[in-house]
């Protein structure tokens, strides 16, 4: 339930004094005193509090961005106070970076990852291997398919030379997006893995492939399988049974992204929680990569008008999701947003995230009342 005014006063103020009002960048305000103020100066509005800082010690919190956002004065302020941890939402998938073979194109994703390296905020690499959004040259030759040698070798070369050239600045990749869709309508599955051009052409060991070639590439960077509905048992099963098969080979994995997009009904908190511990009990980390809560009841129902009781419910939500994630911060490194403000997020009609006009929405105080209790 949102604070009313005098406890979120109470909790504004202690927050800001503990936080030095910064998230990952570091706070210059004490290192020179502000000069006073001019009698007839209107009183000085205080900055929000930082997700970030409220929740250091527990988690990284973080959100989805583009080279606008950081690049723009207001707004990299406002990212750089709020997170300590970003991913570009669309700059560094395949299609954007390599339209042709051979031929990168990395100068916008460069202009989100140089911001965020010089500002001490960490990078998760979205995404190396995906059914969509791939490099449109890879999977054919000549408008034929390619064979199973020629994709693998065109693998190897795009993910070494993607992570070779962020090395030692990507955080955590997501290595493979969105491998399995068990039982979803519409979808061309085998035993729950979707056959993609991936599946198709190399078979399931691509998987294996990647996460080799990744680690190649970058020793360092921490290396994900990434998916959505990872609440689902039957996705849940696939996903520790991928876990389980990378490590009796030997092959690093590091750990889980839990896409987590939500709406006011579903998905039930309680089955994310068993699949965050579950994949905890193998040893490897968990990521909440893009979460959001939609103003719809369920997937696929209409968007509800942005009510103060619809927006009420939002913030419940956000705080039911957070509660959990702190209960269970022992297995989780990071939290993300997909998106910092309603009006740029991937789902902007259904107003999904914790800010609008980059202003804190209801659900932004909910989150940062979890932090407190």
């Amino acid at each position: 339930m949102p604070l009313t005014a005098s406890p979120r006063a109470a909790l504004l103020a202690a927050l800001l004094l503990a936080s030095g009002c910064a998230g990952g960048a570091a706070s210059s305000a004490a290192a020179t005193p502000a000069a006073p103020a001019p009698a007839d100066a209107a009183p000085a509005v205080p900055p929000i509090p930082s997700l970030a800082r409220a929740y250091q010690g527990s988690f990284l919190v973080g959100a989805a961005t583009n080279p606008a956002q950081v690049l723009m004065g207001d707004t990299h302020e406002l990212i750089a106070r709020q997170f300590n941890v970003i991913v570009a939402d669309n700059d560094m998938k395949p299609l954007l970076l390599n339209r042709r073979e051979g031929r990168y194109e990395f100068g916008m994703a460069d202009q989100v990852v140089d911001w965020a390296v010089k500002n001490g905020i960490k990078v998760r690499g979205h995404c190396l291997v995906w059914h969509q959004q791939a490099a449109p040259w890879i999977f054919t030759q000549d408008g034929t398919p390619v064979s199973r040698e020629v994709l693998i070798a065109r693998m190897r070369t795009y993910i070494h030379d993607v992570v070779g050239h962020y090395k030692g600045k990507v955080w955590a990749w997501d290595v493979v997006n969105e491998a399995f869709a068990p039982g979803e309508p519409g979808i061309d599955t085998e035993m729950g893995w979707r056959r993609s051009d991936w599946y198709r052409i190399i078979g399931p060991d691509y998987i294996a492939l990647a996460f080799q070639f990744a680690h190649e590439a970058d020793p360092d960077a921490l290396l994900f399988y990434n998916d959505y509905d990872t609440e689902s048992p039957a996705k849940r099963q696939l996903i520790l049974e991928l876990v389980r098969s990378l490590q009796k080979k030997g092959i690093r994995i590091d750990g889980v992204g839990h896409q987590a997009h939500s709406y006011l009904s579903q998905p039930d908190v309680a089955d994310l929680e068993a699949t965050i511990r579950e994949v905890a009990r193998l040893g490897v980390k968990n990521h909440v990569t893009e979460l959001d809560v939609s103003l719809r009841e369920r997937w696929g129902s209409p968007v509800l008008e942005a009510t103060p009781a619809v927006l009420k419910r939002q913030a419940e939500r956000y705080a039911d999701l957070f509660r959990m994630f702190k209960r269970n911060r022992e297995a989780i490194d990071a939290v993300l947003i997909w998106g910092i403000s309603d009006e740029t997020a991937w789902r902007k009609e259904a107003q999904p995230v914790l800010f609008s006009e980059y202003r804190p929405k209801p659900a932004f105080w909910a989150v940062i009342e979890e932090a407190a209790r």
